[in-house]
């Protein structure tokens, strides 16, 4: 399904609101919560200072997390990435409305933005 949002092979309605509306939220709020889980465990270190330091007592449980952070962490920027460039394709190829062509892809790549702001809080 992935593959052919990437493509634009699905219409520019699945893309938008499948996708983006109900799927980047999801995405974004469990990056968000492996994150939080993970600096509760790490007491606010980074994961390279934790991972380095030869003082710390590693747990299974954190590398663990630290796993399920970075993978989600991952598939958040692919999903983002192939988000953006789907709508794109998807949205060329919509006919009805030029306006909403446009419109789609601008509040795509807020969405997006708007995601990376609460993932990455800058």
């Amino acid at each position: 399904m992935l593959k052919k949002m990437l493509a634009g092979e699905l219409s520019l309605i699945d893309t938008f609101w499948k996708f983006g509306v109900l799927g980047l939220p999801v995405i974004t709020f469990l990056v968000k919560i492996f994150g939080k889980m993970l600096a509760r465990k790490l007491n606010h270190h980074s994961v390279l200072t934790y991972f380095i330091s030869p003082h710390s007592n590693i747990e299974f449980s954190t590398t663990i997390l630290t796993l399920a952070y970075l993978s989600s962490l991952s598939f958040f920027l692919f999903y983002s990435y192939s988000l953006i460039l789907g709508t794109w394709r998807s949205s060329a190829e919509y006919n009805r409305s030029l306006w909403l062509r446009h419109l789609a892809r601008v509040f795509m790549a807020l969405m997006v933005f708007s995601a990376f702001k609460f993932v990455f809080k800058f």
